[in-house]
C-alpha cells in the first residue's frame, strides 16, 4: 500500500448454482496511478467481513521510499497508512487479527524496538497473531520492512 487515499471498485460474480456471490471489493491507495500503470494486484480486498491487505511499504504516490533506512519511521508509516485505510472500509486496527513482518537482515538489530510503535496501535488485551521473516531483500534495497494484515470485521 502506498499512502492515505482511496478508490474502491467491487464485482459481484453468480455462484455455480446461479445464487449471488459475496461482493469482492477491491481498494487501491493511488487508484489513478494503478491503472495507468496497469498493476496487476490490490492494496485491499474486502469480501464479506474478511480484509486481507496487500504486503504494505513505506512509499508515497509517486512510490519513492520514505524514510530510507529507519526501519521504525517506515514502520510507523505503514501503521499509520494501514489504519487510514482499514477506517475507510469501515474497520479499525482493533479488527487486525494477524500480521506478517518481512524484514531486511539489515533490520534485525533494530527489529525489536517496533514492539513498540505495534503496542500504539493495538490494545494490549487484544495483539493480533504475528509472524516475523527475515527475507535476503526486499524488491528495492532502500524497503526496510514489509507489513501484510488480515482484519475481520465484526
Amino acid at each position: 500500500m502506498r499512502g492515505n487515499l482511496l478508490a474502491g471498485n467491487s464485482s459481484t460474480n453468480k455462484n455455480i448454482d446461479g445464487g449471488t456471490k459475496m461482493p469482492k471489493e477491491c481498494f487501491n491507495v493511488f487508484d489513478e496511478m494503478y491503472k495507468r500503470k496497469k498493476f496487476t494486484w490490490s492494496d485491499a480486498v474486502k469480501k464479506g467481513k474478511v480484509i486481507a491487505i496487500s504486503g504494505t511499504v513505506a512509499t508515497d504516490e509517486n512510490h519513492r521510499t520514505l524514510y530510507a533506512g529507519d526501519l521504525n519511521a517506515q514502520m510507523r508509516y505503514i501503521f499509520e497508512s494501514v489504519k487510514n485505510l482499514l477506517e475507510k472500509m469501515g474497520a479499525s486496527m482493533d479488527d487486525v487479527i494477524k500480521t506478517t513482518d518481512y524484514i531486511t537482515p539489515q533490520a534485525v538489530p533494530d527489529y525489536g524496538k517496533t514492539a513498540g510503535i505495534r503496542r500504539e496501535y493495538f490494545k494490549e488485551d487484544g495483539y493480533p497473531a504475528a509472524t516475523g521473516v527475515v527475507v535476503h531483500s526486499l524488491l528495492r534495497p532502500d524497503w526496510l520492512i514489509e507489513i501484510e494484515f488480515l482484519a475481520v470485521v465484526d
